[in-house]
């Protein structure tokens, strides 16, 4: 497959265009809205063409937050090709803006610097850093801290490259008190926000990627692209269709290459999220990714799905709620999901069942028979 970059500063973001042609809160506490593009847009530099596949499609990629993130854009009659390339590559320089201010293992982030004066005087807030913490206490809330943005005073502890260690339990009950989703204090006027007790950290891994995609789409639609699919390290956004043909969006197979089945998307998100994807072994044990804040452990892998996938209005809450989903295990994250009228969810348990939503029996689509 061949790969070209459309501009030079594409280049320094690591973008490609693919030349392939195959498709690839409680209740009572509402949440807020994303916050707005800043106005005016950003001018976009001027970029060249970048190469529309046979079904009328432009395919990017980009290396970010750690994972890949992809764009596939239907390029209706009314625009051009160099129109697309710049939006693309503002969508993704947005992520990589996103990035900058909610990663918190870059010590001059904002979210870096909001942990570490833990304990202090509320601080001003950036509009995206807000809505972040605000969504993040409205999904912590609902789960019962099965999701918890407060988790990093513990997950800073492990590590899970190969070769990796596990901490003590010494340390994680030392750190364990730190975990608490309440200690994030926002005040809306002028928009400030602390950590209530000294010591305490966030981790926005489980709700910034999806965010960032959610943002990414806006950029895209704002600027006249509104057919198109925004994903990135599992998190995915569906807008539009392309050329009036539902989007169709699969789940990947934990146990191998292809998926288990697939779904006609339209101006919806879905995350997949399992413990196959990120872990490492010692002394003969499995340790999972993805921690359990209530506890400070990784996932117990026998009792735990092998992969979760939610679908939600948008990517930030399918991001966080697959989370959730993730640590509460099958039987009761289903119950959660069932509870919920804006969510639906796949969940593969260990044994390789499917637990479908009953949203989405009907249009849940399984790969023919071998």
């Amino acid at each position: 497959m061949s790969a070209r970059v459309i501009a030079p500063r594409l280049s320094a973001l690591g973008l490609a265009l693919l030349c392939g042609c195959s498709d690839p809160s409680p209740r009572s506490l509402p949440a807020p809205s994303p916050a707005p593009l800043a106005a005016p847009l950003p001018a976009a530099p001027p970029v060249q063409a970048p190469p529309v596949r046979r079904d009328g499609t432009i395919y990017a990629e980009s290396e970010l937050m750690g994972t890949r993130f992809s764009i596939n854009l239907w390029l209706p009659p009314s625009q051009t090709a160099e129109a697309a390339g710049a939006a693309i590559e503002l969508a993704f320089a947005e992520i990589d803006r996103i990035e900058g201010l909610a990663s918190e293992w870059r010590p001059d982030s904002e979210i870096s610097q909001l942990s570490a004066a833990a304990g202090g005087e509320p601080r001003p807030l950036s509009p995206d850093l807000y809505t972040l913490l605000q969504r993040s206490k409205v999904v912590a809330e609902a789960t019962d801290g099965a999701f918890d943005p407060t988790f990093h005073a513990v997950g800073q502890l492990w590590s899970f490259r190969p070769g990796a260690i596990p901490p003590s339990a010494e340390a994680i009950a030392d750190k364990l008190p730190l975990v608490d989703w309440r200690g994030i204090e926002l005040t809306a006027e002028g928009r400030r926000g602390r950590l209530r007790r000294a010591g305490m950290k966030l981790g926005l891994g489980a709700i910034a990627k999806g965010y960032a995609v959610d943002r990414a789409a806006q950029l895209l639609s704002d600027r006249g692209f509104t057919d198109h699919i925004v994903e990135g390290g599992g998190d995915t956004f569906v807008s539009g269709t392309k050329g009036g043909a539902a989007w169709m969006v699969g789940i990947q197979r934990p146990d191998g290459p292809g998926s288990v089945g697939a779904l006609p998307l339209r101006d919806r998100a879905l995350v997949t999220s399992g413990g196959y994807q990120r872990y490492f072994e010692h002394a003969g044990r499995r340790y999972s990714h993805i921690i359990d804040p209530r506890s400070g452990w990784p996932l117990d892998e026998a009792a735990s799905a092998l992969s979760v996938s939610v679908l939600a209005p948008d990517a930030t809450d399918a991001d966080a709620y697959c989370t959730a989903v993730a640590v509460m295990g099958p039987a009761r994250g289903m119950e959660f999901i069932e509870s919920r009228p804006e969510l639906e969810a796949v969940i593969i348990t260990q044994d390789r069942q499917l637990l479908i939503s009953s949203g989405l029996t009907e249009r849940f689509i399984r790969p023919p028979a071998p």
